[in-house]
Order: C-alpha cells, then structure tokens, then sequence
C-alpha cells in the first residue's frame, strides 16, 4: 500500500512540474520569454535588417495591446515591407484574440501581394502562424522556419 501511494505521488509530481502542451497542460512561459526569443534571433542575425515595434506600434498597426499580455516583443522589416515577426504570451479572451489578429493580418497581406508581388507572395505563403497555449507567434521571413526552429531552442 505504502508503494502504491510513493507511485501515485511521484506521478502527481511528475505531471504538476513535468507536462507540457503536448499532455494538455499549458507551459508557463517567463515574464522575459519573448525578449529572450528577440536575443536568441538577434544572436543567429535573422533581426539584422528588422526594426523593433514599440509597444503601441503593435496595438496601432495589429490591435495587440502588450498590456493585456504577459510578455510580447514585435519586429518589421526596416527596409522592405514583407518582414515581421511577432511573440506574445498571453492567456484566455486576450490570447485567443491576438491569435485571431495575427492570422486575419497574414491573410490580409498574401491576398493583397498574390497578384502584384510574386515573391513577397511565397514569403507570405511561408509564414508560420504557430498558437501553442499561452504562446502566439508570427513569422514572416524568408527564414520563418529557422526562426521557429531557433524559438524552439528557448526554454519557458
């Protein structure tokens, strides 16, 4: 009996400190996620041509107001137009929302460069729009995959 009760708790421990989305609880994300995610792209060079939104930049140009959020830090190409890239935590209403504002503004602009800009098209069509939880990301890069792989690298 003492056994099958050290099992059960080692069990309960386990899925208190040690689940992730995959098992259907929701990761905990630091308040400093997303600008360790900016140092970590920063660091591989995918930020080098890439300007940082201001706080109010996100809520003016995609409706995402960072104060609803737990972190978020947001990036536009400086010198074209079909660079960004988006990383917020937030939960509930607030995340479910910014997930709906980031996927319209990925469709918005593939329909708006299909017929006049091939390329800024692909890059669009390439863009990962990734919601895992808590977490809400937009990359829209030549390189969207090696900025996700590299997001992946992050810890919470």
């Amino acid at each position: 009996m003492k056994r099958l009760v050290c099992i059960l708790l080692v069990a309960a421990l386990f899925c208190a400190f040690g689940c992730d989305t995959e098992n259907g609880a929701a990761k905990e994300y630091r308040a400093d996620y997303a600008q360790r995610v900016a140092d970590a792209w920063k660091e591989k060079g995918y930020l080098e041509d890439m300007a940082r939104y201001a706080d109010v930049d996100l809520l003016d140009y995609y409706g995402i107001d960072l104060s609803l959020c737990k972190c978020g830090v947001g990036f536009s190409d400086a010198v074209g137009y079909t660079t960004e890239a988006i990383v917020v935590v937030a939960d509930g209403a607030a995340a479910d929302e910014i997930e709906s504002l980031l996927t319209e503004h990925v469709a918005s602009m593939k329909e708006a460069f299909r017929s006049y800009d091939p390329e800024a098209y692909r890059i669009m069509e390439n863009a990962v729009m990734l919601r895992e939880g808590e977490l809400i990301v937009m990359i829209v890069s030549p390189d969207a995959q090696a900025m996700l792989d590299t997001l992946r690298t992050v810890a919470p």
